[in-house]
């Protein structure tokens, strides 16, 4: 009996290691990205603390409000570029996800035409045995006859 050989057998391997690779990189930029959230709302906590430090010095001690005004000046910085950068790795995520969808459809194309190749080459296999039975009885019956 013949053995099924996809042809595109490589190309399937290739195909579903780099889904493996896309799928593996796409974790690690989502990682970044919640480690970046993660980053940005303690910046946030810190810097409105800072505005509520300034609050208090204005209530209290006026001398310190430049040095509350720089503090709280400098955290909305650090703040806002947290958030740049936070908008930048979810432009990467939604391009990683794009890159593993393509990987994904790449891989299911070729697991689908090696399921339907498969399917063919049993029915035709199927075909090829039923011949030969057909055959083998074809020639019983002619054996039985002559005797």
């Amino acid at each position: 009996m013949a053995r099924f050989r996809f042809r595109l057998e490589a190309a399937l391997g290739l195909a579903e290691r780099r889904l493996e690779d896309k799928q593996r990189i796409l974790a690690q930029e989502i990682q970044k990205l919640a480690n970046l959230q993660k980053a940005r709302g303690e910046k946030e906590q810190a810097w409105l603390l800072a505005l509520e430090g300034q609050k208090e010095a204005c209530k209290t001690s006026i001398q310190d409000l430049p040095l509350w005004q720089v503090f709280t000046q400098k955290q909305l910085d650090i703040l806002r570029q947290l958030e740049k950068q936070v908008l930048e790795q979810e432009k990467v995520v939604d391009a990683k996800r794009k890159e593993l969808l393509e990987a994904h459809q790449e891989a299911e194309k070729l697991r689908r035409l090696k399921a339907k190749q498969k399917a063919i080459f049993d029915l035709m296999e199927q075909r090829r045995e039923q011949a030969v039975l057909d055959e083998a009885g074809q020639i019983i019956v002619g054996r039985r006859s002559k005797v």
